[in-house]
C-alpha cells in the first residue's frame, strides 16, 4: 500500500475498541518486543492545554540539544503531524513502513486509529533513538492507550481538568481528575499545574497512594513572567509554568545525563561570563551572552530559549493581519473560557466577529454563551466530520439567546462574509475546523 492507502486505513478504524487502549497498547507492545524499554518518557494528561504543553516541553529539551520525540493529537492538517524528532514530522515512508508492520501483528484486541498511532510513534522513537520522549494522552488516563506503555514514566504532568468527554470520563470535576491521575504509576514523578483544587487534591491523593513525589507549579507563575513565550494567550502562561516543572523535574532526574550534554556541548565554546553578571536573563545583553559559561546560566539559556521557540498551530494563532484573522481550538467551555480572557485582556472593549463551526457532543451552547459578550455576530458553518453540529441549527440556537447569527454552508463563504465587517475576526469551536482552515491558508 501507498501512503495515502495506508491513512485511509488507519482513519478507517474505529473510534473506540472493544477492550481499554491500555490493554490494546499493552497486547501490541509485548508482539514488538517492546520497543519503549529503555525510553525517557513523559507523560501529559489533561482536559485542556495537553498539546501546548507538550510543545513546550519539547522545544526546552531541543534548545538543550538533545533528540525528543512528540507524539500528539489530532493532527490539525497533515497526518504526520501527531508524531515528531526534535521539531520535524515523522516521514511518509515511515508511516508506511510501521502501519504495515502493526496492521500484521496478530492481535486478539483490534487496535483503533490511535492505537496504531502510538504505535507507529513509538516504532519511529527508538529507530531515531531519542532522548526523551514526550506523550500526550487521549482522551482519558487510567484506561488510555499511552498509558499501556510497560516503561514507568520519569514525569506525568498535568494540565488544566475541566468537563470534556464527560459521557466516558464521569460527570464531575472529581471523576474526571480521577481519570487522569490514571497515568500515575509507581516510580513516576507527579507534577501538577494550575487547576481546580478539586482536582489537585485527586490527582494528589492518587500519587499519594502510589507512593509518587508530587510537586505543584502556581509558585512558577511568578517566574513565567519574566520570560517571553512563543504562544499568545494569557492561559499559555500556566501551560509554560507546567512544562518549566515538568523540566526542571526531569532536570533534577537526570542531573548526570544533563551534566553530560552541557559538556559535550560546551566543548570548545569561548566560556566568557556575563559582565554584568545577569546570569543570562539580563534584557540589556541578550543575544550577546554566552550560554555555555557555566552549567546554572545554561540551563537558564534552555528554558529561556525553549519557552520563546516554541510553535503551536492553532491555538491563538494570528494567520492573517490584513484581514485580522486568529484561530483557535477552544471546543469545550473551558479553552473557551481560557480564549474569552486572554481576547479580553488583549483587546479590551473589542467586539469581534466569530466564525464557528462545532462538534454535536460538545456542550455548545455553553460555550457560545461564554462567548456571546464579545460577540458582534456570529457565522456559523458545519465541519465535514461526522460529528458535525449542523451549522444551521447552531444558528438558529444562538438566535434563540440573542446573538446576531448567520449560516455559511461553505468555508469559504462564511470567511468571505466574515471580511466584509471590517472587523477582527475570531474563528474557534472545534480542532477538526481549524484543521480545515489552516489547510485552506496553506494553499493560498
Amino acid at each position: 500500500m501507498n501512503y495515502e492507502e495506508i491513512i485511509n486505513k488507519i482513519q478507517s478504524q474505529k473510534r473506540f475498541g472493544k477492550a481499554y487502549g491500555r490493554d490494546v497498547t499493552a497486547e501490541m507492545m509485548e508482539l514488538l518486543g517492546h520497543p519503549e524499554k529503555g525510553m525517557n518518557i513523559i507523560h501529559i494528561a489533561g482536559t485542556n492545554g495537553k498539546g501546548s504543553t507538550a510543545a513546550f516541553v519539547s522545544s526546552i529539551l531541543q534548545a538543550a540539544d538533545f533528540v525528543v520525540g512528540q507524539f500528539t493529537s489530532p493532527h490539525l492538517v497533515r497526518f504526520t503531524e501527531r508524531i515528531k524528532v526534535s521539531g520535524v514530522e515523522i516521514d511518509q515512508e515511515s508511516v508506511v513502513n510501521y502501519a504495515q508492520q502493526i496492521m500484521a501483528l496478530p492481535m486478539s484486541n483490534e487496535p483503533t486509529m490511535f492505537d496504531i498511532c502510538l504505535g507507529i510513534a513509538i516504532l519511529y522513537f527508538k529507530e531515531m533513538n531519542c532522548d526523551f520522549v514526550v506523550l500526550e494522552t487521549g482522551l482519558g488516563g487510567a484506561k488510555d492507550s499511552t498509558a499501556g506503555l510497560s516503561t514507568v514514566p520519569l514525569v506525568c504532568g498535568f494540565t488544566n481538568i475541566g468537563f470534556d468527554h464527560t459521557a466516558i470520563l464521569g460527570d464531575t470535576i472529581e471523576a474526571i481528575a480521577g481519570e487522569k491521575a490514571g497515568i500515575l504509576k509507581p516510580g513516576t514523578v507527579a507534577v501538577i499545574g494550575v487547576m481546580d483544587t478539586k482536582a489537585s487534591e485527586v490527582i494528589k491523593n492518587k500519587a499519594s497512594a502510589l507512593g509518587v513525589e508530587t510537586h505543584f507549579v502556581d509558585n512558577l507563575l511568578t517566574k513565567i513572567s519574566t520570560y517571553k513565550i512563543g504562544l499568545n494567550g494569557e492561559f499559555q502562561r500556566e501551560n509554560a509554568s507546567l512544562a518549566i516543572g515538568i523540566v526542571e523535574t526531569v532536570f533534577n532526574i537526570k542531573s548526570g545525563y544533563l551534566l553530560d550534554k552541557f559538556f559535550e556541548i560546551s566543548k570548545g565554546q569561548n566560556n566568557e561570563k556575563c559582565k554584568t553578571g545577569c546570569n543570562g536573563i539580563c534584557q540589556e545583553c541578550e543575544g550577546a551572552i554566552n550560554p555555555y559559561s557555566d552549567f546554572v546560566t545554561w540551563k537558564k539559556y534552555v528554558i529561556k530559549t525553549g519557552l520563546e521557540e516554541t510553535y503551536w498551530p492553532g491555538r491563538m494563532e494570528i494567520i492573517s493581519q490584513n484581514p485580522f484573522i486568529m484561530v483557535d481550538g477552544a471546543h469545550n467551555p473551558q479553552g473557551v473560557e481560557a480564549l474569552f480572557n486572554s481576547l479580553k485582556s488583549t483587546y479590551s472593549d473589542e467586539k469581534f466577529t466569530f466564525v464557528t463551526a462545532v462538534m454535536a457532543d460538545k456542550d455548545y451552547m455553553e460555550m457560545m454563551a461564554i462567548m456571546k459578550p464579545l460577540a458582534r455576530r456570529f457565522i456559523t458553518t458545519t465541519v465535514d466530520y461526522s460529528r458535525s453540529m449542523q451549522g444551521q441549527e447552531l444558528a438558529n440556537e444562538l438566535r434563540e439567546i440573542g446573538c446576531d447569527a448567520v449560516c455559511r454552508d461553505d468555508l469559504a463563504d462564511a470567511l468571505n462574509l466574515a471580511m466584509e465587517y471590517n472587523e477582527k475576526i475570531i474563528i474557534f469551536g472545534s480542532l477538526y475546523f481549524v484543521g480545515e482552515v489552516l489547510e485552506r491558508y496553506a494553499k493560498d
